[in-house]
């Protein structure tokens, strides 16, 4: 009887060992579905934060060549506007022995300020900013402004303004002063280019917005014959600095030096 009694708590002790173990075993897997899950989230937050570094790093470029520039160089005066008719603006600056160089690019990316790629490309627009002359005489001579023909036919421009046109060599010359301003369009008779229509939109777009004020000069060059980047120069002086902006489309130059802004 006293064996048989030995036994039976022996037997009980055996079968709590087997159970302890047996939901040791059951609890394992769970271990291993926490890591797993764990795992996966800090695998999502990790390719979350790479894609939010990469939106940011696209947005710094997107953000601009343009602004990059402004940053860098507070105190140069330039446009603030330069219009383009898609794409990106991207661009270049330098200090050259003339002055401080903006060239203006198109692109189907944001580039960073002075990009290598850049490089390869054709700008659609420069800007020069020359300065620390000793007169304005001196300005004057870099400027080279032009005279007004007023023995051409007299136009009408429009808002009170009188243009004067003539013919020479295969061109026509359309030429009127605005205030200190002296404007010139070039059309090449062999291509049919009329200089009348965009002299009138010239002054009608004048008429709503200002040009920057020189001190004595101010020049517009426009040769609707030219599709480079020159065809368009706009350019005025003051008494230490001169600034010209180049371009093919006109309009487009008129809204750049409209934007001018000064430190």
């Amino acid at each position: 009887m006293r064996n048989t009694m030995l036994f039976i708590p022996f037997v009980l002790l055996l079968s709590a060992c087997s159970l302890i173990t047996e939901r040791s075993d059951n609890t394992q897997p769970s271990s291993s579905t926490s890591e797993t899950v764990t795992s996966t989230e800090k695998s999502s937050t990790k390719t979350a934060s790479s894609t939010e570094q990469t939106r940011t790093t696209s947005n710094n470029e997107e953000k601009t060549a343009l602004n990059q520039l402004k940053e860098q160089q507070p105190n140069v005066p330039m446009p603030l506007d330069i219009p383009i008719s898609s794409g990106y603006l991207n661009v270049a600056a330098a200090q050259t022995k003339q002055g401080y160089s903006i060239l203006y690019y198109g692109s189907d990316r944001p580039l960073r300020l002075n990009a290598d790629e850049l490089n390869q490309e054709t700008p659609i627009a420069t800007y020069l900013y020359q300065y620390g002359f000793a007169s304005s005489q001196e300005t004057i001579q870099v400027l080279q402004p032009f005279e007004i023909d007023t023995n051409g036919q007299k136009m009408d421009l429009g808002h009170q303004i009188t243009g004067y046109q003539q013919g020479a060599a295969g061109s026509s010359y359309l030429e009127w002063q605005e205030g200190n301003w002296r404007i010139r369009i070039r059309g090449n008779n062999i291509d049919g280019q009329e200089p009348l229509p965009l002299a009138k939109e010239i002054v009608a777009y004048l008429e709503e917005n200002r040009l920057p004020a020189p001190e004595q000069f101010g020049k517009i060059t426009i040769d609707m014959g030219d599709t480079t980047n020159r065809a368009v120069e706009v350019s005025w002086q003051e008494p230490k600095n001169v600034y010209t902006i180049t371009r093919q489309d006109p309009m487009a130059a008129l809204k750049m030096a409209v934007s001018m802004k000064k430190p």
